[in-house]
C-alpha cells in the first residue's frame, strides 16, 4: 500500500511567512498535511504570523473543509516552530470534533431495525 502525497502547497502562505519558509512549515506541520491527504477532502489551509519572532508573537493558522465549518487556530507561542505545532494540532482537534459530532448527529437521524 502506497503513502498518500502529502502536499505543502495546499497551505497559503499570508502575512510574515514567505517561500522560504515552505521545509519547516511542511516538517512541522507533517501530522496534521498526513491527516489531510488521507482525509478525502480538498483542504484549504493559509498561514500567518504577526509580530514574527517578537513578544507578542501570533500565529494563525484558517482551514476551509468541504463540509465543515471553518477551523480557525492561533497560538503565541515565541517560537516558530512550537506555534506551528500548537496550531496543527489544534487543526486537527477541531476536525476531528467536528466529525465525531456529525457521525453523532447522522446516527440519531437513521432508522434502527427495531423501527424506532
Amino acid at each position: 500500500m502506497t503513502e498518500p502525497t502529502v502536499d505543502s502547497s495546499i497551505v497559503r502562505l499570508g502575512g510574515g511567512f514567505a517561500e522560504y519558509d515552505r521545509h519547516l512549515i511542511e516538517t512541522t506541520l507533517q501530522q496534521l498535511l498526513s491527516r489531510v491527504a488521507t482525509s478525502g477532502r480538498a483542504w484549504q489551509m493559509e498561514l500567518s504570523v504577526k509580530e514574527r519572532e517578537k513578544p507578542g508573537q501570533q500565529v494563525t493558522l484558517e482551514a476551509w473543509v468541504p463540509g465543515q465549518e471553518k477551523f480557525v487556530a492561533t497560538s503565541n507561542l515565541e517560537n516558530v516552530r512550537d506555534a506551528l505545532n500548537d496550531v496543527g494540532a489544534d487543526v486537527l482537534t477541531q476536525f476531528d470534533r467536528a466529525r465525531d459530532r456529525n457521525a453523532r448527529d447522522n446516527r440519531k437521524k437513521r432508522e434502527t431495525i427495531r423501527g424506532q
